[in-house]
């Protein structure tokens, strides 16, 4: 009998500990299944943060093209056409490439072409996908004046902040097929600066003899073009087109063959001297940057 009742309450004990572990079970399922809907949501956040993060590097750039076919390259990756083009700016782009790789074009006729893609790429919303999709960044000169900050990606953050900040706004409202776009292009003016236009271009970071860090910069001289452009809009009711710029005046420098806009204002521009920026001895070189920055208007 007495071991009877012994096998009776093992055999209970067992029952409890198998009730607990289950009911232990139970807890954590229920508390993994409330936790699945987060743990779902943050890998979806972490999926887009990271892809978004790769579309702005490659926007800042220039444009994000996925397959990239050889007609749309110019020279060493220094134009690339963007795989939504306009069928304007298809044109224009071949016309460059022409120009460009071929022969018989003059550097006033290259420098011409550079900016009627530039304008006709940046000043046209409906292929655009939103703020961040900067058209005619190829065509700005890249060059890096102070600690990895690049004259391109100044002009990208400008833009952005500035002329495309209400394009999905503007979408939102009247249609992306009712945004602007731009259907010709007309140079106007095109001359050879008479002096060469002077960039302080970063070179590196040295030490001094107190062994502080500083910002070593050289001038270089650059053959340059004047350029003014006027453009038209696609014509449609619903926007004001008498709204939006359709002038602009440009600035190119001649890179070893590589044509890139180093200005565009609503003024004329002129030829660069950087002894012009530095006729103040006191005037630092980072109070110099933030001069020559600010004349640049997009």
């Amino acid at each position: 009998m007495e071991k009877k009742n012994f096998v009776l309450k093992r055999e209970k004990i067992k029952e409890k500990r198998a009730h607990k572990r289950h009911k232990g079970m139970n807890r954590y399922l229920l508390m993994f299944l409330l936790m699945l809907p987060f743990l779902i949501a943050i890998a979806i956040f972490s999926t887009i943060v990271v892809k978004e993060a790769k579309n702005l590097k490659s926007l800042a750039a220039g444009n994000a093209v996925q397959e990239t076919k050889p007609e749309n390259i110019i020279g060493d990756g220094w134009y690339i056409l963007r795989d939504n083009a306009t069928d304007y700016q298809k044109e224009l782009f071949a016309q460059l490439k022409e120009a460009i790789e071929g022969e018989g074009a003059d550097d006033q006729a290259k420098a011409s072409l550079v900016a009627k893609n530039y304008v006709a790429d940046f000043y046209t919303w409906t292929n655009k996908s939103g703020q961040y999709d900067i058209g005619g960044m190829y065509y700005i000169y890249d060059g890096e004046f102070k600690n990895g900050d690049h004259y391109r990606n100044n002009v990208y953050l400008s833009a952005r902040d500035g002329f495309y900040k209400y394009l999905s706004t503007y979408a939102t409202q009247y249609g992306k097929e009712n945004l602007i776009e731009v259907t010709n292009v007309d140079v106007t003016r095109c001359i050879k600066m008479s002096e060469p236009y002077e960039i302080s271009e970063h070179k590196e970071n040295r030490q001094d003899e107190n062994g502080e860090w500083y910002d070593y910069r050289e001038v270089e001289e650059y053959e340059a073009y004047s350029v003014t452009c006027k453009w038209t809009y696609k014509e449609n009711s619903k926007l004001n087109l008498s709204q939006f710029a359709n002038t602009v005046n440009l600035a190119i420098i001649n890179n070893d063959g590589e044509f890139q806009i180093v200005e565009a204002s609503e003024n004329a521009v002129q030829p660069r001297k950087e002894s012009d920026n530095n006729t103040d001895e006191t005037k630092t070189e980072e109070e110099t940057e933030t001069t020559e920055t600010e004349t640049v208007e997009y």
